[in-house]
């Protein structure tokens, strides 16, 4: 590569790694929701199934005459169903799972542009590219980056997304293909290793 081309390489380089941060947070977001709209599904079960429990041992309980304190099953199942009732509403359902696709959509389109930039990285490094065909493609790159960002607001992500995508992409290197994987994985005829 010659010293012309190394700026613009390194920009490159510089955008891949921001659009896999971009990518990985959206991911992991996305499987937040995921498992937040799960467990309050569970609550929601939970709860609905006490109250109507409750109203069942109630209307049991009123039922047997011997038992003087039938209005304590009675409040118990009031508040109960008041609970429940406060977590079913707060709870909408779908709204964490509609949240989860919009990640995980937006995510996509972050990993598509992703492989363009390594597509470009792998084509500079081997040769493909002349200094105005790489100008072209980093034009290209911003045109494709520009209607994403500008054109969609990315969705909220927290800051356990964005600290969980560190682990992944820099302790386990999720976005590195290892020689043992492409070993065992592409056809023994294919591989370059």
């Amino acid at each position: 590569m010659d010293e012309n081309t190394k700026p613009i390489y390194r920009e490159l380089e510089d955008r891949f790694v921001k659009i896999c941060w971009t990518h990985k947070v959206q991911e992991i977001q996305a499987g937040l929701y995921q498992k937040q709209s799960n467990c309050q599904k569970w609550w929601m079960a939970v709860a609905n199934g006490v109250t109507t429990t409750s109203a069942f041992v109630t209307v049991v309980m009123s039922g047997l005459k011997s038992i003087d304190a039938g209005w304590v099953w009675a409040a118990i199942t009031s508040i109960i169903a008041v609970v429940s009732s406060i977590i079913t509403f707060r709870f909408k359902d779908g709204v964490l799972d509609d949240k989860a696709t919009v990640c995980r959509q937006y995510a996509a389109k972050c990993r598509n542009i992703r492989n363009m930039y390594e597509s470009i990285l792998a084509d500079t490094k081997a040769g493909r590219y002349s200094i105005d065909e790489l100008y072209l493609k980093r034009d290209q790159m911003t045109e494709i980056e520009k209607a994403l960002f500008s054109g969609e607001i990315a969705p909220y992500t927290t800051s356990k997304a964005v600290n969980l995508a560190k682990q992944a992409l820099i302790n386990k290197r999720d976005t590195q293909t290892e020689d043992y994987e492409i070993k065992a994985i592409v056809p023994t005829h294919l591989q370059e290793i």
